[in-house]
């Protein structure tokens, strides 16, 4: 399964890897931890497409609140 650095998704979508924590903080991502003390962040494709549905919201105006309605809808076994 592939897997993303903080640093690789920054790069690929044109953000800061501060605007990815902010977006964990938020509850919009979950990104596994590894390393000593659980240092470093390490993002699924699942958690790359997350990111992907948040940065479109916000493109199309969504509040974080309405873009976290739909990324919980894309977590949902339904």
């Amino acid at each position: 399964m592939a897997t993303y650095t903080i640093t690789e998704l920054a790069k690929e979508f044109d953000i800061t890897p501060r605007a990815i924590r902010f977006y964990e903080d938020q509850g919009l991502l979950n990104p596994s931890r590894e390393g000593p003390g659980g240092r470093n962040r390490v993002y699924t494709q699942r958690e790359r497409t997350h990111l992907k549905l948040t940065l479109r919201g916000k493109r199309l105006g969504l509040s974080l609140s309405e873009i976290k309605s739909l990324v919980d809808m894309y977590r949902s076994p339904k």
